[in-house]
């Protein structure tokens, strides 16, 4: 007979193509750009890798997850996203600036019915809204820490080709505060408010004011880890993370010159094993926060230096 845990599991495990989402619009200072123009798009359908055991197969939708074993550049900008880059628009930007992403499901064809989506005068100045689905489809549909990294592009290259396979450097992370009594609640999925739970948390950020000027890809992404099921000392389940990463192109204006620290590479460092990218069970469950759990991505650049991204240890 299947435990209650193990059975929450795979029902986790059979429902993870039910709820897909994008990142697809960003703002500037509390501006929202037109939808797309300066994030690259991505192709679909799509060959890339397989994922196995759990799917063999390897057309991908646009709104399949992406899985740290697909090809490369579908990990770091999304999958297909260098066809699109030339078309793409380069955002200026100066360092310092706030910026905002803001997610949603449906495909592209749809994003122009007003009954699924609105994208002007939504409640407090969000970049999405819907007035069909309460939220359901502008919202980020699984938890995990949002990633925002910036990877430079080398000297002598071009913004519109560039694969990202340079160092990247996490400039923000949305995280998760531990509620009754040890529980992670996720920031940018369940909202700030635990009793409530209302609208999520709008990941936004700043581009650091030491960020040097030049061209650089920006990567924002929702981290769903992967989770290892264990019965005594036999290893029953291991399930891979998700990821669901696009890329704006961005120029940045600044007095700094030179570049940035020392970065990870993608997907090297977002391996299913990777650090942060695999919890308990438990922790998958929402059940308790694994013990020194840090947030995948590598360190995180307040820009000054860098520091372990750590997640919080206790209630606040």
């Amino acid at each position: 007979m299947l435990s209650v845990s193990l059975l929450s599991a795979l029902v986790a495990t059979a429902s993870i193509a039910d709820a897909h989402f994008h990142f697809g619009r960003l703002a500037v200072n509390g501006e929202w750009k037109p939808l797309m123009q300066y994030i690259r798009n991505k192709t679909s359908p799509f060959e890339d890798e397989p994922w196995t055991p759990y799917q063999n197969w390897n057309t991908r939708d646009y709104f399949f997850p992406t899985y740290a074993t697909d090809l490369p550049n579908s990990v770091r900008c999304g999958r297909g996203n260098l066809a699109w880059a030339p078309k793409t628009d380069i955002l200026r930007v100066k360092a310092g600036d706030t910026m905002e992403f803001v997610a949603f499901g449906g495909y592209p064809y749809e994003w122009n019915d007003t009954e699924l989506f609105q994208f002007e005068g939504c409640p407090e100045g969000r970049g999405v809204c819907s007035s069909k689905w309460s939220g359901g489809m502008t919202k980020l549909q699984h938890f995990g820490p949002v990633l925002v990294h910036l990877s430079q592009v080398p000297e002598g290259q071009s913004l519109t080709s560039y694969d990202g396979s340079g160092e990247w450097v996490k400039i923000h992370t949305t995280g998760f505060k531990i509620v009754d009594g040890g529980k992670p609640w996720w920031l940018a999925y369940n909202g700030l408010d635990y009793q409530s739970n209302g609208q999520p948390e709008r990941f936004i950020f700043k581009v650091p004011k030491q960020t040097p000027a030049g061209q650089y890809l920006m990567r924002v992404d929702l981290a769903w880890p992967g989770f290892v099921y264990k019965l005594g000392a036999d290893l029953i389940s291991d399930v891979q993370g998700q990821l669901y990463p696009s890329c704006a192109q961005i120029e940045v204006e600044s007095d700094v010159t030179g570049s940035l620290p020392k970065g990870i590479k993608i997907p090297e460092d977002l391996q299913p094993k990777s650090q942060g990218m695999q919890t308990s069970l438990e922790m998958y469950n929402n059940q308790k926060v694994d013990e020194g759990y840090v947030y995948p991505g590598g360190p995180l650049w307040d820009g000054e230096k860098l520091i372990e991204d750590m997640a919080p240890t206790k209630m606040e």
